[in-house]
């Protein structure tokens, strides 16, 4: 956790707010980090407070704006230094940003105000943040594509690394998921918006969670207490 862009990743990951760190001028900076902390192998910031050694990068400029023998004006100053910083960090988290990524953020910010239904917004706030992303990339492709069954593959297989997923050729619109998981209330709720974000509504979908179902003559699922009938 060098750079203040990287605190904020890393708070962000742990359910926290961008919008509610506060950034502040380190009362003993190191002159190697970005970020002051006490525990160089601390994996987030343990406060929404955030110290911040202004002159690692921004020495030309935070040199003369926060000179520490300046004592006037201090909450002002304060104020200042933390709006100037969330400018920064979102500068260093935008660069490098495709066509691509600017859409990623738009419908996440449709989802989480509730404009795609209070029951997605909760439902998405259910995966972490690296989830929410595969999601995002692969709506998006099926928005482009119209390819449900293929987007519906690829959300699944990576959010579910075992997971397999079985089209019935004897009824059309049915399939058949494994997911290889522990069936909770949390993963029918995750799976509910899966479900609803890339399948028509008629598709029939079977989901079977920590046991496979069993397929004659093979015999690696027609192991007894392994498998579930269908």
């Amino acid at each position: 956790m060098n750079y203040a862009w990287e605190a904020v990743l890393l708070a962000e990951k742990d359910k926290r707010n961008r919008d509610e760190l506060r950034f502040v001028e380190a009362s003993a900076p190191s002159p190697y980090i970005e970020v002051s902390v006490t525990d160089l192998n601390m994996e987030s910031p343990e406060e929404d407070r955030i110290e911040i050694n202004p002159l690692y990068r921004f020495e030309d400029v935070f040199g003369q704006l926060f000179d520490k023998n300046i004592e006037d004006m201090m909450q002002t100053r304060e104020l200042f230094f933390d709006v100037c910083m969330h400018y920064i960090v979102q500068l260093d988290l935008r660069e490098g940003l495709s066509k691509e990524d600017y859409y990623y953020s738009l419908i996440a910010e449709d989802i989480n105000s509730g404009k795609y239904d209070e029951a997605v917004r909760r439902r998405f706030e259910l995966f972490e943040l690296a989830e929410q992303k595969v999601i995002l990339r692969t709506y998006l492709r099926l928005l482009k594509t119209g390819n449900y069954l293929e987007e519906f593959r690829k959300a699944m297989t990576k959010l579910y690394p075992h997971a397999f997923i079985y089209e019935n050729n004897e009824t059309a619109y049915e399939l058949l998921v494994y997911l290889g998981v522990k069936e909770t209330d949390k993963e029918r709720e995750r799976i509910t918006l899966l479900r609803e974000m890339f399948l028509p509504m008629q598709e029939t979908v079977h989901f079977f969670y920590e046991y496979h179902f069993g397929i004659i003559d093979v015999d690696e699922t027609m192991v007894i207490d392994e498998v579930v009938i269908f």
